[in-house]
């Protein structure tokens, strides 16, 4: 009996740290840069032959004659944003329809790439800054930073978890890296953080494990694990158009930065019952040392 206690108290608690994982998802999603109309991009990588390929291509309808830039995917809604404006739309990917636009960025005239930190929206400024903008989805606007080693147009910038702090990483200008890593004060904690192999690098994304940046012109993206070390190359299909002048990338953030978890009734069961057991066999070596 008291095996069967401390067994499930031990399945309990992985079962608890199972809620807590991450996945490494190999399905990136991607805006690009024509002058409309706007093309987002679902893309499937095969992180073992360091291909990919296309394989759905979204054209929503306000992007007729924009300039696309930012991409942030959240389950089935894909948020992304403009050169030409400042506002912030989404697109319905299940349905394959728009959802219009979600709010505007005061103070700018053009936005650029965008990330996610599972609440709120980080926005980076395209109309002559190096500011990001902190906004909720409902379009208020919480926090403005500076980026010290960005210079006006940057067009690169991800939020990640990395040592269990919250992160930003940036690059230096229009399609110029390397990537610096920030804090979300705009403090600068490295410079240098990623250094593509093609200097002309726009979009970041984390998937929990590993950073991908676009190489706009090249028809790649590049991999780097989470410390900034390369690790490869990935060849992307030349079927799209524009051979993929990517401006971001964007993981499924539901999946990269999952919602606390409430604990399933069978869960909650077995934590009653482990609980139980910890406590009984705790009074009955109390009992044991009395007598």
């Amino acid at each position: 009996m008291k095996r069967f206690f401390l067994g499930a108290a031990v399945a309990l608690w992985l079962g608890l740290g199972g809620f807590c994982s991450t996945a490494n998802a190999e399905i990136i999603y991607a805006n690009n840069a024509t002058f409309g109309p706007i093309y987002l991009q679902t893309i499937d990588m095969n992180l073992t032959t360091g291909k990919g390929t296309t394989i759905a291509t979204y054209n929503p309808p306000e992007g007729a004659n924009l300039n696309g830039r930012g991409a942030v995917v959240v389950g089935n809604t894909f948020y992304w944003t403009s050169a030409s404006n400042n506002n912030v739309y989404a697109y319905d990917i299940k349905n394959q329809k728009s959802m219009g636009i979600q709010f505007s960025v005061a103070g700018a005239s053009a936005l650029s790439t965008i990330a996610y930190d599972g609440t709120n929206f980080w926005i980076s400024d395209y109309s002559g800054s190096n500011k990001a903008f902190l906004y909720t989805p409902t379009g208020t606007l919480l926090k403005t930073i500076t980026l010290s080693l960005a210079t006006p147009f940057y067009d690169g910038l991800e939020y990640a978890i990395l040592g269990g702090q919250a992160r930003l990483i940036a690059n230096e200008g229009d399609a110029q890296g390397p990537y610096d890593l920030y804090d979300t004060t705009g403090k600068l904690l490295k410079a240098g953080f990623i250094v593509p192999k093609n200097l002309q690098s726009t979009g970041i994304a984390y998937d929990g494990t590993n950073f991908f940046v676009s190489s706009i012109f090249a028809n790649q993206l590049e991999e780097f694990d989470s410390n900034g070390n390369y690790i490869q190359t990935i060849q992307l299909d030349t079927t799209s158009p524009q051979n993929h002048l990517i401006e971001d990338l964007s993981f499924d953030y539901t999946l990269v930065l999952p919602p606390p978890s409430v604990p399933e009734p069978a869960s909650l069961t077995l934590f009653g019952i482990g609980i139980a057991g910890i406590v009984a066999y705790g009074k009955r070596r109390r009992k044991i040392a009395v007598a």
